[in-house]
């Protein structure tokens, strides 16, 4: 069988890789890691195709997506690609959109609040499209399972319960692809450097060139949030001063995210915390080594450096303190922070999450 041609719609088809997603073992796991390898240019669709079957999982109420729901989702899939080649004027009715003007606007019209002692500088959904100057077409799902949606640019949505996504009819005018969020998603952006992607929820923006990521941003919480499961990712709030100027380039700008990494805001603090998300997963890149599970007389720096490279992330520590501890160590399906914790209980030391870093500290190893 030939994986090279599938998109992500036909990874999410396949028997054998949901096979993989649901019930991993050795086999399969080193049949996807070299096909990563050897196809580097499908390590994202696959890290994809595998966070949207994961979300899916995580959102059903019983522990894994039967057949006939994902092949439900995507029959809606590829009846919306269908329909948008044959009657685009009737698809598009059920949408909503937004313009550069508008978003400028709206910067305009938060900064005028804070001008004016408005103490509260929360930004509604209904707020935000309201003050749209141009016909929109929205998506809502109101049922209690996540529901796929197809933007014009090919990109993916996972849209939550209780969730609404809103864009224009002319989704890449002005060069930006421009979304609103009410609740929850995960996007699967296409590539398109020349091209931002934009994410309007409440008071963050989110611009990405090209990645895939989950935005948690409801009126009634107190927390919005990004995680990124590929690429990366820049988070802003509409009160920054550099928000427009964010916006109109091409450079990132902001909190800059990458995978295993995500931002919180707070609204009650108004400002943005950058920390590892819950589950940190490997992730798939030809520039990195085959993940190490065994470990004899190891140096404590080089697992803590394999552990970087497997899941891109910052460890932080003394060498002078622990450049002499060895190890010996042997894993197997401990997730990252339950392997962190068994090598700082063998040389005696612990662990925390610091700004998305791991921060090693401890008496050290000494030699006689």
């Amino acid at each position: 069988m030939s994986y090279y041609n599938y998109e992500v719609t036909d990874f999410l088809e396949d028997a054998n890789f949901k096979e993989w997603v649901y019930n991993p073992d050795t086999e399969t796991d080193n049949f996807w890691n070299e096909f990563s390898i050897k196809y580097p240019e499908k390590s994202e669709m696959i890290a994809s195709a595998k966070s949207i079957l994961l979300q899916l999982k995580t959102d059903m109420e019983t522990d894994f997506p039967s057949d006939e729901k994902v092949e439900s989702i995507l029959f809606t899939i590829h009846e919306n690609k269908n329909k948008t080649t044959a009657r685009p004027s009737r698809i598009l009715s059920h949408w909503m959109a937004i313009s550069f003007a508008s978003a400028a606007m709206l910067i305009l019209l938060v900064g005028w609040l804070v001008r004016s002692g408005k103490s509260d500088t929360t930004v509604t959904y209904e707020e935000l499209i309201s003050a749209v100057d141009v016909p929109l077409i929205e998506k809502t799902n109101d049922t209690s399972r996540p529901h796929v949606v197809i933007l014009p640019d090919s990109s993916t949505v996972l849209l939550h319960p209780n969730s609404s996504i809103s864009y224009r009819k002319d989704f890449d005018k002005d060069g930006r692809r421009e979304v609103y969020l009410s609740g929850q998603a995960f996007f699967n952006v296409t590539k398109n450097p020349d091209l931002p992607f934009f994410v309007y929820s409440n008071e963050l923006i989110t611009k990405v060139l090209g990645t895939s990521f989950l935005v948690k941003s409801f009126d009634d919480q107190k927390h919005l949030e990004v995680e990124v499961k590929t690429g990366k990712v820049s988070v802003y709030t509409r009160m920054d001063h550099d928000a427009e100027t964010t916006r109109t380039n091409t450079d990132l700008g902001g909190v800059i995210i990458t995978p295993n990494q995500k931002v919180l805001f707070s609204r009650d603090e108004i400002r943005i915390k950058k920390s590892l998300v819950d589950s940190p997963e490997i992730i798939a890149s030809t520039v990195l080594p085959a993940p190490m599970l065994k470990f004899q007389d190891a140096s404590v720096s080089q697992i803590f450096t394999n552990l970087e490279q497997t899941y891109g992330i910052d460890i932080v520590y003394d060498e002078e303190l622990f450049g002499n501890c060895l190890l010996t160590a042997s894993f197997s399906n401990e997730n990252l922070y339950e392997k962190i914790d068994l090598i700082c209980k063998g040389i005696e030391a612990k662990f925390e999450v610091v700004e998305a870093r791991v921060v090693i500290t401890g008496r050290g190893c000494h030699q006689d």
